[in-house]
């Protein structure tokens, strides 16, 4: 198993009889990721980067026969920070440069939106390699079918609205 640094926690790793360029298009068209250029933040051999979404990275790490080894976790910045956070150095960031790097100023809420991303991430990847959308859809009851005879209208229940009076409206100064 690959470990990043931000250790065993924010890394999941999945096994699937898929080429990467097929889950990119998939987390692309179907999980709003955006398709990266497989470069490799942790180093050659660590995972290349096939798709990104907010903070989370999907990689692929190896392919074996019909089968790639995929995996999702924290990009590298996110990283960095969650290892700070997690070996006591939470103090070398101050407020505005994790507001920079993330969109949030405390500690407790950029571990929270890590944590919500990652999951959601990990939860699109499983799906995607399913097939299945972001989403399901809702079944749609079918609509009745009416196979009777159309009912008839009396000639006197739709009226013509020409020559009716119009009335002007009045507007006080």
């Amino acid at each position: 198993m690959i470990l990043y640094h931000a250790g065993p926690s924010w890394v999941h790793v999945a096994e699937a009889a898929l080429a990467r360029t097929e889950l990119a298009k998939r987390l692309c068209d179907l999980h709003g990721f955006t398709q990266c250029m497989l470069y490799e933040p942790f180093g050659r051999d660590r995972g290349a980067v096939i798709a990104k979404r907010e903070h989370m990275l999907v990689m692929a790490i190896a392919t074996d026969g019909g089968n790639t080894w995929f995996s999702v976790a924290p990009s590298k910045e996110m990283q960095d920070l969650i290892w700070s956070f997690s070996n006591g150095f939470a103090g070398q960031w101050s407020a505005l440069e994790l507001k920079a790097i993330t969109g949030l100023d405390d500690w407790r809420a950029l571990l929270e939106m890590a944590a919500s991303q990652f999951s959601a991430a990990v939860r699109s990847v499983e799906r995607a390699i399913a097939g299945q959308p972001e989403q399901d859809m809702p079944e749609v009851p079918e609509l009745p079918v009416f196979e009777g005879e159309a009912m008839e209208v009396p000639a006197d229940y739709l009226h013509s609205f020409t020559g009716a009076e119009v009335a002007e409206c009045a507007h006080s100064n």
